[in-house]
């Protein structure tokens, strides 16, 4: 089966934006990546169902977000908003409200815009965090991650203070804080993903490289930690980055850079405790972002040091990962998205 997937990442060095390729399932195969956009700095990206795509970008000395129609044979930009002294370092639509929350790390504060049926980006409010961590990279809030509950409500990952937030989002022009959870001091939780059926979260902790197991209160948006295991061990050239699941719930993955791995944990079946089972090799620096393909047969992650990405075969009955072997280059990569 073909499937497609983006790659973007930075533009500092070589890299040109956002680039498109076609992966095949039934082996494996990844063409060579071919510049589908080209825009300044998209770090993260993510698609709309109706192929909007939506991608951080920098423009001079300003940061934000713009949006593409990509689903005819040539992009169309549609709108750009770069209003913000940076751009953001995470981006996520709901398509249930056509809603747009970006997460500006180094601005402390996560703004909600909407994105009209034209591709239009309308502001409709933000949110701004204070508040520090023990660790010299945690000199301020740093929101790192903004996406859903399983609930639809805003949840966000503060790297800079150790603290999880979860919003009401009803009234998306007026966001209510519902719950606060701190984190263990010098944590730094980056991102997190829900367990498919089950009231879980898993947070994967930069400094730490460490995933928390919480379990999430829908009725009061609170968060308790339950269990706590290693991606990798807890050095300080450790930073764990991306997490995963399987749509089965019975696997999940974290990468590290500095160890320049990927953690396989098997999932108790009441979704409550992690089991690691092994750690496998990116075969390269900076393994920062990742993604398992449609059919949940492969993975593959970038390599943001070493400019490339690893393709792995995916056990889907063990979750065991098993690195092909033959990295294909592409420029400053620090994020992956199948469509």
């Amino acid at each position: 089966m073909i499937e497609k997937v983006l790659f973007s990442g930075y533009t500092k060095k070589t890299g040109q934006g956002v680039y498109s390729a076609e992966f095949d399932s039934d082996n494996g195969k990844l063409s060579t990546p071919k510049v589908l956009v080209e825009v300044n700095g998209p770090t993260y990206i993510d698609v709309t169902n109706d192929l909007k795509l939506i991608a951080l970008a920098k423009k001079d000395d300003r940061g934000g977000i713009v949006v593409y129609d990509i689903s005819g044979e040539k992009p169309q930009l549609l709108d750009e908003d770069f209003s913000e002294e940076t751009s953001p370092s995470y981006v996520k639509f709901d398509p249930s409200r056509n809603l747009i929350f970006s997460a500006y790390f180094h601005l402390s504060k996560v703004k909600i815009d909407h994105l009209t049926t034209d591709g239009k980006i309308e502001h409709y409010s933000e949110v701004k965090f204070e508040g520090h961590g023990p660790r010299i990279e945690q000199d301020q809030s740093k929101p790192h991650y903004s996406a859903l509950t399983p609930d639809g409500k805003l949840i966000i990952c503060d790297y800079g203070a150790d603290r999880i937030y979860i919003y009401d989002i009803e009234d998306p022009k007026e966001p209510k804080l519902m719950n606060n959870y701190i984190a263990p001091a010098g944590y730094a939780p980056r991102h997190l993903v829900f367990h498919p059926t089950k009231p879980y979260a898993y947070v994967a902790c930069e400094l730490s490289s460490k995933v928390l197991v919480m379990e999430y209160d829908s009725e009061t948006a609170g968060l308790t930690l339950v269990d706590e295991v290693d991606a990798a061990k807890d050095e300080q050239k450790n930073t764990t980055a991306a997490i995963r699941i399987s749509k089965d719930g019975k696997f999940l993955y974290a990468s590290t850079r500095g160890a320049n791995t990927i953690a396989t944990f098997s999932v108790d079946k009441n979704g409550d405790r992690l089991k690691k089972i092994n750690t496998t090799s990116t075969n390269g620096k900076g393994p920062r972002d990742f993604d398992i393909d449609p059919s949940e047969k492969y993975v593959i992650a970038a390599n943001q040091d070493t400019d490339d990405v690893a393709i792995f075969k995916r056990n889907p009955n063990k979750g065991i990962l098993t690195n092909l072997g033959n990295n294909i280059s592409i420029p400053e990569c620090t994020c992956v998205h199948f469509i």
